[in-house]
C-alpha cells in the first residue's frame, strides 16, 4: 500500500514551491535524495514492486523492506545493499518538506544516493544540501532492461 496525498505545506516551502527553486527540485535530506527528484524516485521504486510495506512496532513512521525483484534490480544497478542486521532503520517514507508527500529514507536511501551518485546520474553541491540531476534518474530505471 502506497501512500498518498499531501500534506499542509509550511510558509517556507510553499515559496520554493512557488519559485521553483533547484533546492525544491532536488536536494538531500540528510543523506538520501529527496525534493521533487527523492518523491519520483520514491514513487517509481514502489510502482515496479521493489518495496513492500511492513509494520514495525513503536515506529510512527511508514517503514518498506524488498522484495526479491528490488534485490535483484537494486544488486544490478551496484547498490550496495546494507545489511537487515544493521541498527539503522532500512527504509521508511520520510514526509518531504516542500513536497508533502513520501521520499525514500533509512540506509536504503543512502545507498541509492551514493549509487546515483558513482555513476555520475547526480552531484552534490560542496556545502549545501541542493543535488543536481545530471543525466535523468529515469533513465538509471529504464537501463535495467537493458
Amino acid at each position: 500500500m502506497k501512500p498518498s496525498g499531501t500534506l499542509p505545506i509550511s510558509a517556507q516551502a510553499a515559496r520554493e514551491v512557488r519559485r521553483d527553486t533547484v533546492m525544491r527540485r532536488a536536494r538531500t535530506c540528510y543523506d538520501h535524495l529527496a525534493g521533487v527528484a527523492g518523491v519520483e524516485l520514491f514513487d517509481e521504486i514502489f510502482e515496479r514492486g521493489w518495496l513492500e510495506q511492513t509494520e514495525l512496532q513503536d515506529s510512527p513512521r511508514v517503514s518498506y523492506r524488498l522484495t526479491l525483484s528490488g534485490k535483484q534490480a537494486l544488486t544490478a544497478k551496484n547498490v550496495n545493499l546494507p545489511p537487515s542486521s544493521s541498527k539503522r532503520r532500512f527504509a521508511y517514507g520520510c514526509t518531504d518538506w516542500t513536497e508533502r508527500r513520501l521520499h525514500l529514507g533509512g540506509s536504503l536511501g543512502a545507498a541509492i544516493l551514493l549509487a546515483l551518485q558513482d555513476r555520475d546520474i547526480v552531484r552534490r553541491t560542496d556545502g549545501t544540501r541542493v543535488v543536481s540531476v545530471q543525466s535523468g534518474i529515469s533513465g538509471w530505471f529504464e537501463s535495467l532492461s537493458q
